[in-house]
């Protein structure tokens, strides 16, 4: 029985060292194609962030540390804090990046700006024409007529072959319209695209996760944590939210919530906090839409209250 032991540990051993191989081959392969990025055609393509304009940062060493800055951030924070990241490096006040919801369309999760939301908080992303076959050809869409309808430039994050999220950019000058910007996307995207996968495929999975048992509501702690991060990314003007406060009465969370449901965008969460107490979480949802939803809880019966914060 000791040795079956012994073997069973060996095996697990040899199984982590196999996994930690697999690691760092992806790793050497990723290094790999920045450097034929950086060489590509005799040119180091560094110079994609040391052009004759002044924007962005001049070195890819640079660029590497402010992508960093993502692994300070909860999985629930990563979606909105990238698009800010990218806002910085693409010398741009305007990203937007959308998660796919499903075959047809995407919807919006972060936003540095108005400008950049000008696409809607849903897109039919398999109708969008020469941005839709650029992108999932695996190239970078640029907009060299500056169609206003349009954003300038547009990149994928890719699971596997299919399109998980879509990185948006405008407030880009006609003069930086060039391969050396497709270049430097190309870089950027390349070191994000780890974060962004793992934090899109997370948010996919959240709900499921960490329902109340038989019912659509999350639990009070993951509820919370959900909260908190659309409310300070509210606070940094890189999303749209409004908290709504449901008053039950002398009803039970999980029928209340059951003809709340019908009422409410897939988009929304619904959760406990502060005792059982039932909230709505409004993505990208100002007050004027959050108002709407109030009346259509008025009209079952249920009185609610818009909240500013979590205290």
């Amino acid at each position: 029985m000791e040795r079956d032991a012994v073997q069973q540990k060996i095996d697990e051993m040899q199984q982590e060292i196999e996994e930690q191989r697999a690691l760092l081959e992806e790793k050497a392969r990723e290094i790999a194609e920045l450097k034929k990025l950086f060489n590509d055609s005799g040119e180091a393509a560094g110079q994609a962030f040391r052009g004759p304009h002044e924007h962005g940062k001049d070195s890819l060493e640079e660029v590497y540390e402010i992508v960093s800055g993502l692994e300070k951030y909860t999985t629930e924070e990563v979606l909105f804090y990238a698009a800010q990241i990218l806002s910085e490096l693409m010398d741009t006040k305007d990203v937007a990046i959308y998660t796919v919801a499903n075959r047809d369309y995407a919807r919006l999760c972060s936003a540095t700006s108005q400008e950049a939301r000008r696409l809607g908080n849903s897109i039919k992303y398999t109708a969008m024409g020469e941005i839709y076959d650029t992108l999932k050809n695996g190239r970078i869409y640029m907009n060299m007529s500056m169609a206003e309808e349009f954003p300038l430039m547009a990149s994928a994050v890719y699971d596997h072959e299919e399109i998980r999220v879509f990185l948006m950019f405008w407030g880009i000058p006609s003069e930086r319209m060039t391969q050396r910007e497709i270049k430097r996307l190309t870089v950027i995207e390349m070191l994000l695209q780890n974060a962004i996968l793992r934090a899109s495929r997370y948010m996919a999975t959240f709900r499921r996760q960490r329902y109340m048992e038989g019912t659509n509501v999350l639990n009070e702690e993951a509820f919370t944590i959900l909260v908190n991060a659309f409310l300070e990314a509210k606070e940094k003007g890189l999303t749209e939210c409004a908290l709504v406060e449901v008053d039950m009465g002398y009803e039970s969370y999980d029928d209340v919530s059951t003809q709340v449901a019908c009422n409410i965008r897939q988009t929304d969460y619904m959760g406990l906090m502060k005792g059982e107490k039932l909230y709505i979480l409004l993505a990208n949802t100002d007050l004027k839409n959050a108002e709407v939803v109030q009346e259509r809880l008025r009209k079952l019966g249920y009185e609610s209250t818009l909240k500013e914060d979590v205290a």
